[in-house]
């Protein structure tokens, strides 16, 4: 008996150096506030002279984007696309990187393939401004894009960089927002 209760409790001390880990090395995950998604967390604005982006980042690792000419046609090869959608994680003190993915279409309702991206968003040091990176392609319809040897759709390539901006939280009377 006294071997098995010598064994829990070694089992018990590894798992709280375990769970321990990530806050005693200064590290945490999206999802906590001590970590960077508490910070970055919010609605971001970047306005173009022919155009906008809406990027929303959530605290949970998640963020989605709106584009303004998603719905014209003006995709890389004269595609429309949907809201963009993706998974980040930390990759710097101020920065992190997301995979991206879209769905494409043709005239509007014929799907086209699926775009990916890979995003890089750098924060200033007061949290309210982003500088966004963006590189990815568009995958023909039946290729998983995350498959090691698949292969976009040729010209499909694409780069952006754009400044973004964080929506204000503008608080009225009594703590209710405007």
């Amino acid at each position: 008996m006294k071997r098995i209760h010598r064994w829990s409790a070694s089992l018990a001390v590894v798992a709280v150096i375990a769970l321990s880990a990530p806050t005693i090395l200064g590290q945490a995950s999206p999802a906590s506030d001590e970590g960077l998604g508490g910070k970055i967390a919010g609605t971001y604005l970047a306005v173009q002279e022919d155009g906008a982006q809406v990027l929303q980042i959530g605290r949970d690792g998640n963020l989605r984007a709106v584009l303004s000419i998603q719905f014209t046609g003006g995709g890389v090869l004269g595609e429309s696309f949907s809201n963009t959608m993706g998974s980040w994680h930390t990759t710097g003190r101020r920065e992190v990187t997301a995979t991206t993915v879209d769905l494409t279409f043709q005239s509007g309702n014929v799907f086209f393939g699926v775009a990916t991206a890979t995003l890089v968003i750098t924060f200033d040091e007061t949290f309210e401004t982003a500088i966004a990176t963006s590189e990815g392609a568009i995958f023909p319809p039946g290729v998983n894009p995350f498959d090691a040897d698949a292969e976009p759709i040729a010209g499909s390539e694409f780069r952006s960089r754009l400044e973004f901006h964080r929506i204000p939280v503008v608080e009225g009377k009594n703590g209710n927002h405007r």
